[in-house]
């Protein structure tokens, strides 16, 4: 698909000219614009990849100021054109940071060049543009806090996750040094600094960190540290990203009690779990086997109730069992069936 350009130039002939040239070169003119009021027009209906923008246009707006407004409300780059090469006019024309800067008369294939660089550069910005938006919307969306800090220990970002664990908006932070912000304390209350002058070299873990905040209140965290280097290998800042530790904790409690499940449901002997009021809860595969008791003929169901089951290997042996086995039936703990 052809590149499509907008030309805004106020004399029609230089205009015309400028667009068979251009086409010549296999572009798209969508739009001969001679003031911003048009230029904007076209841009509404057609969105052009490059504007080819003169720097004096007629109208209340000039061409420079014209190609700031694309560029800001658009994302549309712009080469300037212009039979000005005064320093003045180059210096406030570099401002805007143009794709280009021809000065009138050039040659087609100085114009030819300078259109294909443009191009080529507007493409590999508006990649960087689209992964800078996801890896923002991935940050901003992550449930972990982070933050970017200077190799000094300056705070220059912090995610929402951040601003919502430490309780302050990233205005109120960006710019002052960590330790202001994060007071982190090891398991004897002593301040913990995270930079402190020297540089790392490798990730850093801590876990279990008290961090006081700003409400007064005191969370368990644990602390990553992770540097961050220049291509020359020199250190340019670090990653710090926080996680409560009680979300840990929790994983590890549902770890163990599944852990503590398979084990019961997985042993070789024979095992029945009652509650604090005697209560059988579970019992596990061993027990069905041997017995062949289904499951929830037992589940439920209390000694009293077992012992006048009409099922002899309930009422006579598994009571029996339970009653040798030298446990009360309101432990919550597995009884094991010798």
């Amino acid at each position: 698909m052809k590149e499509k350009l907008l030309i805004v130039e106020d004399e029609p002939v230089v205009a015309l000219d400028l667009q068979q040239e251009v086409e010549q070169f296999g572009y798209e003119v969508v739009g001969l614009a001679e003031s911003a009021d048009e230029a904007l027009m076209v841009v509404e209906e057609t969105r052009p990849d490059l504007a080819l923008m003169d720097v004096r246009i007629a109208g209340k707006m000039n061409g420079i100021q014209t190609a700031r407004l694309l560029r800001d409300a658009y994302q549309i780059p712009a080469v300037f054109l212009t039979s000005h090469s005064d320093d003045l006019t180059i210096a406030r024309a570099a401002r805007e940071m143009p794709y280009g800067y021809l000065t009138k008369p050039f040659q087609s294939q100085e114009l030819k060049a300078t259109v294909q660089v443009a191009l080529h550069k507007a493409k590999v910005d508006a990649g960087l543009r689209q992964a800078h938006r996801r890896i923002s919307a991935t940050v901003d969306g992550m449930h972990e806090a982070l933050l970017l800090i200077s190799a000094a220990g300056d705070i220059e970002f912090m995610n929402p996750s951040a601003e919502r664990l430490i309780g302050r908006a990233r205005g109120q932070v960006n710019g002052r040094h960590i330790r202001e912000v994060l007071d982190l304390r090891d398991r004897r209350n002593r301040p913990l600094a995270l930079v402190d002058g020297r540089a790392c070299r490798g990730v850093i873990e801590q876990f279990g960190l008290s961090l006081n905040l700003s409400s007064g209140e005191c969370a368990l965290v644990d602390v990553t540290l992770t540097p961050l280097f220049e291509d020359l290998g020199r250190l340019s800042g670090y990653i710090v990203s926080l996680r409560r530790a009680d979300e840990r904790l929790r994983s590890q409690v549902i770890d163990e009690v599944f852990d503590q499940a398979d084990l019961f449901d997985q042993a070789a002997t024979s095992m029945v779990q009652m509650d604090s009021s005697g209560y059988i809860v579970r019992v596990n595969q061993a027990l069905v086997n041997e017995t062949g008791v289904e499951v929830e003929c037992l589940v439920g169901r209390s000694l009293s109730e077992l012992s006048q089951d009409s099922d002899p290997r309930i009422a006579r042996q598994l009571v029996g069992r339970l009653l040798h086995a030298g446990e009360t039936p309101v432990s919550s703990r597995p009884v094991y069936l010798n």
